[in-house]
């Protein structure tokens, strides 16, 4: 019985170790977006067998880092310009409403919060860790959410923070848009600072709107690319 545990443990070790590394690959930019995987050569280049990579496969499409098709194909998620627009016209009513909200009810010690998410948002965008930028963003976002104190709205906003994953990878390898984004959290921060409802919101909107007009760019830019290769 024991040596089952210790072997389940070490499974789920190894497959959290395999997630992590296909997610920094991805973050990093070594796995570029769009960018079809072996599931063979990926086994062959971590050292691992199938089984623990699959379970990770589907860990990290589940978060929106990859696609895998009903034939087994698996490719790093990149949403086409259709997507991206509908994904944030949704992103925007909602996450507005909720930085809306939150602004007003938030109390002292959800700001003083709010505070220090920004700081460590701050020190990961000066050390320019993309990926640990990644994940306090998103608990910075989650948190403006969670104070807004509406539950229906937290959860829609929990489901398209899913979708919205997948651009956002884009969105920080553009360059100088982590400068952008960091700038925008600035300003924020500041809207809650001064308990000022429409400020907060109207930063949101342009967050959003600032970072799906620069994806929107690259997906075009590329597209005419590959058009200009056809001809």
């Amino acid at each position: 019985m024991a040596s089952s545990s210790r072997a389940e443990k070490q499974y789920r070790s190894i497959t959290k170790l395999i997630v992590e590394e296909l997610r920094q690959a991805i973050l990093t930019g070594r796995l570029a977006p769009g960018e079809r995987l072996s599931e063979e050569k990926l086994a062959a280049s971590l050292k691992v067998s199938p089984v623990p990579l699959r379970d990770a496969l589907r860990r990290l499409e589940a978060e929106g880092y990859v696609n895998i098709a009903s034939h087994g194909e698996i490719a790093i998620s990149k949403p086409t310009v259709d997507e991206v627009e509908d994904i944030y016209a949704v992103a925007g009513a909602l996450e507005g409403l909720a930085a809306r909200l939150a602004a007003e009810r938030a109390s002292a010690e959800e700001i003083a919060r709010l505070r220090e998410l920004h700081r460590s948002l701050k020190e990961a965008y000066q050390q320019k860790d993309v990926q640990r930028y990644f994940d306090i963003n998103g608990k910075f976002h989650r948190f403006i959410a969670e104070i807004a104190r509406n539950e229906r709205l937290y959860r829609l906003i929990s489901e398209m923070r899913q979708e919205i994953r997948k651009t956002r990878l884009l969105a920080l390898q553009l360059p100088q848009r982590l400068d952008f984004s960091m700038r925008e959290h600035d300003q924020l921060l500041d809207a809650f600072l001064k308990r000022n409802p429409d400020l907060a919101e109207s930063v949101v909107l342009k967050h959003l709107a600032n970072q799906m007009a620069a994806i929107k760019g690259l997906l075009q830019a590329e597209e005419d690319v590959s058009h200009a290769k056809l001809e």
